[in-house]
C-alpha cells in the first residue's frame, strides 16, 4: 500500500514537470537583430504623394451602402462592413432591390434568411461575384453586414 501512494506521488509530480516545461516559453527565439527587415523608402514626397492617392478610399461604386450606415470599414475595395440600425429583414429588402439596379444578377443559390442571420449572393455576367453575411443584434438592435467581393480576372 505505502509503495502505490510512492508511485502515485512520483507520477503526479513528474506529469507536473512534464506539464510545465511543455507550457514554458520557448528559449529559441530569434533576436530582431539577426532577421533584419529591408524597407525601401520612397525617393521623393512626389513619389509617396502618388501612392497614397492610387489607394481606395470607400467602397466599389457598384455596391451600394444603406443610408444611416456607421462604422464604415474598408479594407479594401474586395472586403467591407458595416452597422446599420434596422432589422434584418429591412436590409435584406433593401439589397434584394438595390443589387440588380447596380448590375448584380441573383444566381443559383436563393437569399437564406434563418432568424437573425442572413446570407445573399449575386454575379454580374462578367463573372464578378458579391456574398453579403448579415447579423443582427437585438440587444443593440442593429444588423453588422460583412461584404465580400470577387472580381473577376
Amino acid at each position: 500500500m505505502k509503495l502505490n501512494r510512492v508511485l502515485g506521488i512520483l507520477t503526479t509530480i513528474l506529469f507536473i514537470l512534464v506539464l510545465t516545461v511543455a507550457c514554458s516559453k520557448s528559449p529559441t527565439t530569434t533576436a530582431p537583430e539577426e532577421n533584419p527587415v529591408t524597407t525601401q523608402e520612397p525617393s521623393s514626397p512626389v513619389q509617396q504623394a502618388t501612392e497614397v492617392v492610387s489607394q481606395p478610399s470607400g467602397p466599389p461604386e457598384d455596391v451600394p451602402i444603406m443610408p444611416d450606415a456607421y462604422e464604415l470599414e474598408v479594407a479594401n475595395q474586395l472586403n467591407l462592413g458595416y452597422k446599420i440600425a434596422l432589422p434584418i429583414a429591412d436590409v435584406v429588402a433593401f439589397y434584394q432591390e438595390e443589387l440588380p439596379k447596380n448590375g448584380w444578377d441573383q444566381i443559383n443559390n436563393p437569399d437564406s434568411v434563418v432568424g437573425s442571420m442572413a446570407q445573399l449572393t449575386r454575379s454580374k455576367t462578367n463573372g464578378d461575384r458579391v456574398t453579403f453575411s448579415l447579423q443582427f443584434n437585438p440587444i443593440g438592435e442593429f444588423t453588422v453586414l460583412q461584404i465580400y467581393i470577387t472580381r473577376a480576372p
